[in-house]
C-alpha cells in the first residue's frame, strides 16, 4: 500500500486546511498511479489539515514547508519458490549491491545501490541505503545541496544523478508540481524527503542503516548507468 498524505500550514481554519490537503494528497495520487502500471498496488489518499506540522507556523519559510505532501510505502519483498527452498548465491547478490564508503564526522559511512529498476514509461526507480558503519553518532547532509532557503530541494535527497556516458545524458530526480495555496505551483522532488537544514536533520546513529529512494525520467533501452549520490564515488548500476 502506497500511502499518500498531504498537509497544510495553519493559515486558515479546518474548513479550509482540511479539504486543502486531502485534495493535495489526491494530486499526487493521480501522478503516481498513472506512472504505475503493476495492478497490485493499491493506494490511499489522506489529509491531516494542519493537524501535524513539521515547522513552526510563525514564520514563512516554517509555513511554506509545512504545505507538503509524503509519500511512504514498504519496500516490497521479492520471493520466488526456487529461491526461497534453497538460499543461494543470486539471493545474496539481491541484498548486496555495489557500494561505496566516506567519512562524516570522523565516522565511516557507506552508501550501497540496492535497485535500479526500468518502469514503464520512460522511468527508473533508484534505490540506496546509507549507514553509518562507525561506533560514533555522525552528521551525514550531503543528500541535498541546495544553496537557495526557498529551495524544495532543501526537504529531499536530491543529490543524486544518473548518466548514461554513452549517450552524453545525465538524469537527475524527477519532480510532482502540484497547486499552491493563493495560485502558482509547488514542487515536491519523486524521492526521499529530508529535514534540511542541519540543526533539524537527524544524526546517523551508530550502525544506524536508513533507506532511500528517487524516481528518475530513463530511456526504456538503458542497460548500465553511472550513479552518482552526494559525495560518495560514482558507481556503475545495471538496470534491472
Amino acid at each position: 500500500m502506497v500511502k499518500v498524505e498531504g498537509h497544510a500550514d495553519s493559515s486558515g481554519t479546518d474548513v479550509i486546511n482540511e479539504p486543502l490537503s486531502t485534495s493535495r494528497a489526491r494530486t499526487v495520487q493521480r501522478a503516481l498511479s498513472a506512472l504505475v502500471s503493476r495492478p497490485d498496488v493499491g493506494f490511499e489518499a489522506r489529509g491531516y489539515g494542519s493537524r501535524r506540522p513539521l515547522y513552526s507556523n510563525d514564520s514563512e519559510e516554517g509555513r511554506r514547508r509545512n504545505r507538503r505532501v509524503t509519500v511512504t510505502f514498504a519496500r516490497p519483498q521479492r520471493v520466488e519458490t526456487e529461491q526461497a527452498a534453497t538460499p543461494s548465491a543470486s539471493i545474496a547478490s539481491e541484498r548486496n549491491g555495489p557500494k561505496s564508503t566516506g567519512k562524516a564526522d570522523g565516522q565511516p559511512i557507506s552508501m550501497e545501490v540496492t535497485g535500479l529498476r526500468g518502469l514503464p514509461g520512460g522511468l527508473g526507480l533508484l534505490t540506496y541505503r546509507i549507514a553509518n558503519e562507525g561506533d560514533g553518532e555522525a552528521w551525514f547532509n550531503e543528500l541535498h545541496h541546495a544553496r537557495d532557503w526557498m529551495s524544495f530541494r532543501y526537504q529531499a535527497a536530491t543529490n543524486v544523478t544518473l548518466t548514461d556516458v554513452k549517450a552524453g545524458r545525465r538524469y537527475l530526480p524527477g519532480r510532482f508540481q502540484v497547486p499552491a495555496d493563493g495560485g502558482g505551483i509547488d514542487s515536491y522532488c519523486a524521492c526521499s524527503g529530508l529535514s534540511g537544514v542541519r540543526s533539524s536533520t537527524e544524526k546517523f546513529r551508530p550502525g544506524q542503516v536508513r533507506e532511500f529512494w528517487g524516481l528518475f525520467a530513463l530511456p526504456e533501452d538503458s542497460a548500465t548507468l553511472n550513479v552518482g549520490i552526494a559525495g560518495f564515488r560514482e558507481l556503475r548500476v545495471p538496470v534491472r
